[in-house]
């Protein structure tokens, strides 16, 4: 084998296994809509004949490939001519424009994964033909059913629901439980389960000297009391919130990037873990705050920074149609764990998920946007510096309003003044990529808005004959241009007066047409002169309402469904290049002053709904500028029946949330705790913790699941309530030494015969090394700080910046969850980097330096040494033979007595030594 063959071998082992699911998961998020947007028009069924003779809306089409061959070559990159087209290499494709660097990054991901690829042939159709009763029989959607309890062998052992439901299933397979651990292991286990943070020597010898039940139970309820208790299972959280510290938008905001109040959602995260706040109001909370502050007259203003679970999100280059996409992710994933923007293009090709139900959820999420100014959670004196901080911020807000105000009216005005270039546009050009709102492109400055012309193209393409403006319009393009002149005066002088408006069909008579230019100069110039009129009148005091012909008139050019209407919270879209240089620059420094004046109080990153909500429709095959039939903002279909209601209250954000809590909703429940007992025992019990739909294997044991599920409504909600249930569990409790006789009917311990063991997490095994060197910093809240690039910092990880442009080495290297969307679990590798951080990096040299000196102070001998640092680092003293080994290791004249910049003394290298080693990076 050659050393290039080696290499790749390596590489390929090294990489984190990709489940097919997770791989079609990929493919549906960020390679289909790209096809769809950017591909399909050249290369697709939509055209006779495409070009190349290449079709990229089949799986088949994309392998087979054209006239130059296989698009793409499944696991190899660099042997795809699509790839090469992409990156400009060969040909170049799209042509209008080279894709997004991060765009082409994940094709090429996409390829080295295989290609995974669901698509068949069929054409997307907007009427679903989904078999709801039969989709209905998947477990997932099966009413919670709390199990009748097994009468099992041992009785003894199964004192609690989840003891004799596991050992039910022990015994059917001829399996017995492991023993209790013994006291040390288990009370550093619960210790690392609750807090994420060791106990200490006084601390476990304290439980040793009384393991009984009932003082594990004490332990238990002690830290849940504990407010690091919130940091450990927040964080969790924060993963399935794919929560970040910064904006993605580097070009844009560069070293500015951080996002200056997203910790007020860490920090409502923690919190709401700490009080026990009930995991449905909890949702509530995230999904529809800013609804319940409206409503509520105790509502705590601190709740409303629980929206951070929505606005965190990646920005998408400011493209709308991704950002309301990923919200949709991550609430079905996160909350209800289905993969609803599999439907973005299509019905979703496994679950009974209409591509109808997506642009309902699509629409909520469309009728919200942040409010110019974010609203404070605290008042300003509370914080040192924020009455002065608002005083400077206010002059920035009000240029930013005053700018954006003025961006309003100039756009509208000038797309209503311009009228006829716009109708004029629709007459002589096809239609522009760009009119399928491509809104991270700067504009020139004069040149029309691509998105109005669009609204007009879709305005003009949908009216009848009816219309009293348009309704002559369709007429008047059907004809061709030999007959043009001859047929237009002749439809003109047909057409009833009572039929169409007057001063149209004047207009109409008037003009001489000859051309369909001309009709669009035509209505295109009454339309302006409407407008100019009106605002003319409307600044005098005699000013009178227009007649009804005129005020149809001011209906098609200033009314709420006209092509130049559009939301003041959308004005950043359609500004030129020059205006978005301006209200960036506006923007980055108001952020700014938040960033980098401590006195800033704390803000709350809510949405809110915006006046005059928006209407969804199905956007055919995922295009914005192929919009379809109307759907009403409702709820999904599998989980709330053929006779659900569309939601009532504002936008649905509120109604959304409440049909995800819904009692007789049987995801929401079955999802939580499936993701608790994961990360109680190191697996759940549903493989698949963020998708329950078809595509899952079966709970390993459902009827725990259901238990688990009934209890936590029994219990209000009460997540406390569900962690001692599974604690005081002897399942819970059991040794994890393995036993070779069970391990061969139960190789993966899935019927859990015993404990998994299990390494530490990025964030435990950083606050560990602090525990026990003596440095952690044990403060609550606060802003994010850097404790990547900066290893004298003693932060709990929890409240590391997270960096989702540049997720620093440390993050990656130990498996952190990826912020770009919502996370099911983190992956666990074995990688060179893991111990080369240990060996090499300050911050664990420092730590070594910090135990060294904290094990000297009062113990004159080394013997007494050795004891210190075996006590602080392990929680227990040492065995006289560990004691041996450590005093002739520090004896040996070889390493050095010397402390070096480079250079560890005996001491110190002893002590890093033990904070490397597996019983204080594993949990048993």
């Amino acid at each position: 084998m050659s050393v290039t063959s080696i290499a790749l071998l390596t590489a390929l082992l090294a990489q984190p296994k990709t489940s097919d699911s997770a791989g079609v998961d990929f493919f549906e998020t960020n390679i289909r809509p790209v096809l769809v947007q950017r591909c399909y028009k050249c290369h697709s069924n939509a055209t006779k004949a495409p070009k190349g003779a290449l079709r990229l809306d089949t799986r088949v089409g994309i392998r087979q490939g054209g006239d130059s061959g296989p698009a793409v070559t499944p696991g190899v990159p660099d042997e795809s001519l699509l790839l090469a087209a992409i990156r400009y290499e060969s040909l170049e494709m799209p042509p209008e424009g080279q894709l997004d660097a991060d765009v082409i990054a994940d094709f090429e991901r996409w390829i080295q994964l295989g290609a995974p690829d669901p698509r068949d042939n069929e054409p997307t159709t907007e009427t679903s033909n989904i078999d709801y009763s039969a989709a209905r029989r998947h477990w997932a959607y099966q009413p919670i059913q709390k199990p009748e309890l097994p009468d099992v062998r041992d009785s003894a052992w199964a004192r609690s629901p989840i003891d004799r439901l596991i050992a039910s299933r022990l015994d059917t397979a001829g399996l017995t439980p492991s023993p209790r651990a013994d006291p040390r292991t288990l009370i550093r286990r619960l210790y690392y389960d609750l807090v994420g943070l060791p106990p200490t020597f006084e601390e476990v010898e304290t439980f040793v000297s009384d393991p009984s039940q009932q003082a594990f139970e004490r332990v238990i309820d002690r830290l849940l009391d504990s407010p690091h208790y919130g940091e450990r299972w927040g964080r969790h959280w924060l993963d399935v919130a794919r929560y970040a510290d910064t904006k993605d938008l580097v070009l844009l905001y560069g070293t500015d990037a951080l996002r200056p109040y997203a910790y007020t959602y860490r920090d409502y995260v923690i919190k709401s873990f700490n009080s026990d706040l009930p995991y449905n109001r909890f949702i509530e909370e995230q999904l529809a705050a800013d609804r319940l502050a409206k409503i509520e007259a105790d509502f705590p203003r601190e709740s409303l920074a629980a929206m951070g679970f929505l606005t965190l999100g990646r920005m998408f280059d400011n493209n709308p149609h991704d950002i309301y996409d990923d919200r949709i992710d991550t609430v079905s994933r996160g909350l209800l764990a289905l993969t609803v923007s599999c439907a973005r293009c299509h019905d979703h090709k496994y679950d009974a998920i209409p591509t109808q139900d997506y642009y309902s959820l699509y629409g909520v999420f469309a009728s919200a946007a942040r409010p110019l100014e974010l609203p404070l959670i605290d008042e300003p004196k509370n914080t040192p510096g924020g009455v002065e901080f608002i005083e400077k911020s206010a002059k920035l807000r009000e240029e930013f309003r005053k700018f954006l105000d003025e961006q309003y009216e100039k756009i509208g005005d000038t797309a209503r003044m311009r009228v006829s270039d716009y109708l004029v546009k629709v007459v002589d050009d096809p239609p522009d990529p760009l009119e399928q709102a491509v809104f991270f492109m700067s504009l020139i400055p004069g040149r029309l808005k691509p998105p109005i012309v669009g609204r007009w193209r879709r305005h003009l393409a949908q009216v009848s004959e009816d219309d009293p403006v348009f309704g002559l319009w369709p007429k008047f393009m059907q004809l061709s241009a030999e007959e043009f002149e001859e047929g237009a005066n002749d439809l003109i002088a047909k057409t009833d007066p009572g039929q169409i408006n007057p001063l149209v069909l004047n207009a109409l008579k008037e003009s001489k047409l000859s051309t369909q230019a001309e009709v669009a100069q035509a209505y295109g110039e009454l339309l302006r002169d409407a407008y100019v009129t009106s605002k003319e009148s409307s600044t005098t005091s005699t000013s009178e309402p227009p007649d009804d012909a005129t005020a149809q008139l001011l209906t098609v050019i200033t009314g709420p469904r006209s092509p130049t209407w559009f939301q003041k919270s959308k004005t950043y879209l359609l500004m030129d290049r020059p205006d978005r240089d301006a209200y960036h620059s506006k923007e980055r420094e108001i952020d700014k002053l938040a960033i980098y004046d401590k006195g800033a109080p704390p803000r709350a990153m809510v949405l809110v709904d915006v006046p005059g909500l928006y209407d969804p429709r199905v956007f055919r095959r995922g295009d914005p500028g192929r919009p379809g039939q109307r759907v009403p903002r409702r709820f999904l279909r599998i989980l709330a029946g053929k006779d659900r209601q569309p939601f009532p209250d504002g936008g649905g954000r509120l109604d959304l949330a409440r049909a995800v809590t819904a009692p007789d909703n049987p995801l929401t429940a079955r999802v939580i705790v499936n993701r608790v007992w994961m990360h109680h025992f190191g697996e759940p019990l549903v493989s698949t913790p963020s998708d329950f739909g078809t595509r899952s294997e079966p709970p390993s044991h459902p009827k725990l699941l259901d238990y688990l599920a009934s209890y936590l409504g029994e219990t209000r909600w009460s997540l406390k309530a569900l962690h001692r249930l599974i604690l005081q569990s002897r399942t819970w409790q059991q040794a994890s030494f393995d036993r070779p006789s069970m391990r061969e009917k139960d190789p993966d311990n899935e019927l859990l015969w015993r404990t998994h063991r299990r390494r530490l997490d990025l964030e435990a095994m950083r606050d560990t090394l602090l525990a026990v060197s003596g440095r952690l910093d044990r403060t609550l809240f606060g802003r994010p700080v850097d404790i990547a690039e900066n290893p004298d910092n003693r932060r709990r990880t929890v409240y590391g910046i997270v960096d989702r442009q540049n997720l620093p080495a440390l993050f990656r290297s130990f498996d952190f969850a990826s912020p770009d969307a919502s996370a099911a679990r983190r992956t666990e590798t074995t990688v060179p980097q893991q111990a080369l951080f240990g060996l090499n990096s300050p911050f664990v040299i420092a730590q070594a330096k910090a135990l060294a000196t904290r094990s000297a102070i009062g113990n004159p001998t080394p013997k007494k040494r050795v004891d210190a640092l075996y006590r602080t680092a392990f929680a227990r003293r040492p065995t006289a033979v560990e004691v041996d080994r450590a005093l002739r290791f520090v004896a040996d004249a070889n390493l050095g007595q010397e402390e070096t910049e480079t250079k560890l003394t005996t001491w110190q290298q002893l002590a890093q030594i033990l904070l490397l080693t597996n019983e204080l990076m594993f949990v048993d």
